[in-house]
C-alpha cells in the first residue's frame, strides 16, 4: 500500500470505526489494479514473449487464453503500461557519433473487442490510439483506415496491439483480429486475448495459456483489494478464505461475491462481514454466470432494459411476457413492449439473461414455460451502474 493511503487511513480512523466499507468500488471486478497480485511466474512468461521489444524488434503474434477470472486482461494491460514507460521515446534518446542511427520505436495499444466489434471499429481504435491527431469516424471507410494505419506503422515506427475478449458472442475470433491488423501492416504484432483453447491459428502464432488462480493466490487478491475497500477489523481471513475456496480460481466471481457481501453488511450497519453476508454474496453470483464486463459493454437500450429487469419482483418475472409488460410499464423505460421483448430474447441468446424452466407449466404444445433471470450478480450490477450515473 502506498504511504499516502496509509496516512489517509489513519486520518479517517474515526469514520472507519463507524463504517465497515471505505470504498466498495475498489472491489469492482471489471476494474484491474496497476500491479497484479500473485502472478509472478505468469508475468515472466508474458515478458519472455515480449522480450524482443527491448531490442527494438517485434515479437510474433500470440494468442493469450485462459478461463474467466484468470486475470488475462489485468496482466496484459499492466505489462503494456509498465513496458511503454520503461522503453525510452525517440525524444529522450541522446545520439552520439557512435550511435547515429535512430532505433525503431515501438508503441503499445490495447483494444477491447467488446467496444470495437467490427473490422472498421477495430482499425479505428488502433489508429486513434497510435495517432496524435483525432481520427474521423465518419466519412471514411475500412480501406481508408487500413491505408492510414499502414502509413502510420513503418519499419521505424512499430506497434504491439492487444485485442482483448475475442471469441465472445458479441466479438470476432482471434484469427480475425490478427488477420485484420496484420493485413494492414507488417510492422505490427498482435496479441489476441480470449477464453477458448487455441483455435485454428497459424503455426507461428505463439500460444500462451494463463491458468486459473491458485486458491492461496486468490485469497491474497481478495485481501489486497479488500484492505483498501473494507476496514481491517471487518475483513477477516475466514471471509477471504471462504470466498477463495468457493470461487475455484475465478477472481471475477470472487470479487463479485466479496463486493456483494460488503454491500449487504454495510446496508445493515454491521460491524463485521459475518458468514451470513458471505453466503448471500456468494449466492448472488450465478454458477457459470457471464462476466460483468460484458454486461457493461452493452448498448444503452439493452442496459436500460436490464436496469428495469433487475428491480422486478419474482412474481413479475414468472414468464418472458410478464417481465416484458412489467419492464415496459416502468417510467424509466422509453421502449415499446415489442422492443423490450426482443431485447430480452437477445440478452438470453448472449447468455446475459438465463431462461429457467418453470415446473408444471407449459408454453405451447409440449414446451415447458420459462422465466428470465439475470445471469450475473445483481448486487454488483446495481452498485456499479449506480456509481456510474
Amino acid at each position: 500500500m502506498r504511504l499516502e493511503d496509509r496516512i489517509a487511513r489513519r486520518r479517517n480512523r474515526g469514520e472507519s470505526r463507524r463504517r465497515i466499507v471505505r470504498d466498495v468500488t475498489v472491489l469492482n471486478p471489471t476494474v484491474h489494479p496497476d500491479e497484479p497480485t500473485g502472478r509472478g511466474p505468469t508475468l515472466e512468461m508474458l515478458l519472455d514473449h515480449l522480450d524482443p521489444v527491448f531490442d527494438g524488434s517485434l515479437p510474433t503474434h500470440a494468442y493469450v487464453h485462459g478461463p474467466k477470472g484468470a486475470g488475462k486482461s489485468a496482466l496484459v494491460t499492466s505489462l503494456f503500461d509498465h513496458i511503454s514507460r520503461a522503453i525510452p521515446s525517440p525524444q529522450s534518446v541522446i545520439y552520439t557519433t557512435t550511435r547515429a542511427v535512430q532505433p525503431p520505436t515501438i508503441s503499445f495499444s490495447y483494444v477491447d473487442a467488446r467496444a470495437a466489434q467490427t473490422e472498421f471499429t477495430l482499425l479505428h481504435a488502433v489508429l486513434d490510439d497510435l495517432s496524435e491527431e483525432d481520427v474521423p469516424s465518419q466519412g471514411v471507410g475500412v480501406e481508408s483506415l487500413r491505408t492510414r494505419l499502414a502509413d502510420r506503422l513503418t519499419h521505424d515506427n512499430r506497434a504491439v496491439v492487444a485485442v482483448d475478449h475475442v471469441g465472445e458472442p458479441m466479438t470476432y475470433s482471434a484469427e480475425t483480429a490478427i488477420e485484420t491488423l496484420a493485413d494492414a501492416s507488417p510492422h505490427v504484432s498482435v496479441i489476441a486475448i480470449g477464453r477458448d483453447e487455441r483455435p485454428a491459428l497459424e503455426a507461428d502464432v505463439a500460444d500462451i495459456e494463463i491458468p486459473a488462480y491458485e486458491r492461496h493466490a486468490l485469497a491474497d487478491v481478495l485481501a489486497e483489494r479488500g484492505s483498501d475497500a473494507i476496514t481491517r477489523t471487518a475483513l477477516t481471513h475466514d471471509v477471504t478464505n471462504t470466498i477463495a475456496d468457493w470461487a475455484d480460481g475465478d477472481a471475477h466471481d470472487a470479487l463479485s461475491a466479496l463486493y456483494g457481501a460488503a454491500t449487504l453488511a454495510a446496508a445493515d450497519e454491521a460491524d463485521t462481514i459475518d458468514p451470513e453476508y458471505v453466503t448471500a454474496g456468494i449466492d448472488a453470483v450465478p454458477e457459470d454466470g457471464c462476466s460483468l464486463g460484458r454486461v457493461f459493454a452493452l448498448s444503452e437500450n439493452r442496459r436500460q432494459v436490464l436496469r428495469a429487469f433487475v428491480e422486478l419482483d419474482d412474481d413479475e418475472c414468472e414468464s418472458v411476457t410478464a417481465a416484458t409488460e412489467a419492464i415496459a410499464a416502468q417510467p424509466s423505460v422509453s421502449l415499446s413492449q415489442t422492443t423490450v421483448r426482443r431485447v430480452l430474447y437477445e440478452l438470453s441468446d448472449l447468455g446475459i439473461v438465463r431462461r429457467v424452466a418453470v415446473a408444471g407449466t407449459t408454453d405451447g404444445p409440449g414446451r415447458p414455460a420459462t422465466r428470465p433471470v439475470p445471469n450475473f450478480s445483481t448486487l454488483v450490477f446495481r452498485g456499479i451502474d449506480g456509481s456510474d450515473r
